[in-house]
């Protein structure tokens, strides 16, 4: 069985490329038809456009960890055919910042033709994303601040940066993330994570442990969270609960795996705020994105 990113290194790398192009455009051409109007209100639109830079960054994210000088310069020397005006890094990090809401609302059109509208069952989990070493907090411009420092309780470390919420579906696929300060406790994050959503079932790990928005979520909003009870708890679940939120927690610990190892999630090397949104808007885009790809090459063999 092929895994999902598998196509990184068994596919023809330009196939990739035309596939992410027109997935990306399409849906970009869909998000200003519905807008009714183009998304610049003054001057002519960009020689290189909007698609092209958000396929370039998904090559950068997806092939060279994040590294944009590097993945710049492997375009400008193997593929300057497929983008004749590229734009140099400045450039190119600049319009790429400034697409962040727009990559993001491309991935919620495309997500929305991977996941089953009636589908409820949702799975929680979070990822540290560190801005620096802790001992090096004070020199950090990118988190500053007591908010900024908490604990990665399964690796027995401090962190200082940030926290990365997310949910997906139990075929893997991320419906729902946002980032966080790393103070903030994981609990006390779900009201505003579920803004604007409704009636869902959702399965947590025992970090989510937080009685009062449990509650609140359920009354105010139907969304059942139900977290790993912790093994000391006085009415612990059935056993074959256990077993099937153990099955649950697996999928999307394999999720936010690929996220780390293949797409660079905890460290993306950003240097401001807006740099790590971006980066990261581009990372989640382009790990739903390889479902959509690995459809798309199935259908050129």
């Amino acid at each position: 069985m092929n895994g999902l990113t598998d196509y990184i290194t068994k596919a023809n790398w330009v196939d990739i490329f035309t596939i992410w192009y027109v997935l990306i455009d399409d849906a970009y051409q869909q998000l200003v038809a519905s807008l009714g109007h183009r998304l610049r209100q003054r001057g002519p639109e960009p020689l290189f456009g909007d698609s092209e830079v958000i396929t370039v960054a998904l090559l950068i994210e997806t092939f060279f960890h994040g590294h944009e000088a590097l993945g710049l310069a492997f375009v400008d020397q193997t593929h300057r055919d497929l983008f004749p005006r590229l734009l140099e890094q400045s450039q190119f990090n600049r319009r790429r910042r400034a697409l962040t809401g727009v990559m993001e609302l491309i991935r919620r059109q495309l997500t929305n033709v991977l996941i089953d509208p009636l589908d409820r069952t949702r799975l929680l989990d979070s990822a540290p994303v560190p801005a620096c070493t802790y001992t090096r907090q004070n020199e950090c411009e990118t988190a500053m601040g007591m908010d900024y420092r908490g604990v990665v309780v399964s690796k027995r470390a401090k962190l200082f940066g940030h926290r990365f919420y997310a949910t997906t579906t139990t075929s893997q696929v991320v419906d729902r993330w946002m980032i966080a300060p790393a103070g903030l406790k994981e609990g006390k994050a779900m009201p505003e994570f579920f803004t604007n959503q409704a009636d869902l079932f959702v399965l947590a790990d025992n970090g989510f442990h937080a009685p009062s928005e449990i509650h609140w979520l359920h009354a105010q909003r139907q969304i059942a969270v139900v977290p790993a009870k912790r093994k000391d708890a006085r009415v612990p679940h059935p056993a074959w609960f256990r077993r099937l939120h153990r099955r649950m927690r697996r999928l999307i610990e394999t999720a936010f795996s690929v996220l780390t190892v293949v797409f660079n999630l905890e460290t993306p090397g950003s240097r401001s705020l807006g740099g790590l949104l971006s980066r990261i808007t581009t990372t989640v885009l382009a790990y739903n994105l390889s479902f959509l790809t690995n459809v798309e090459l199935l259908a050129l063999e």
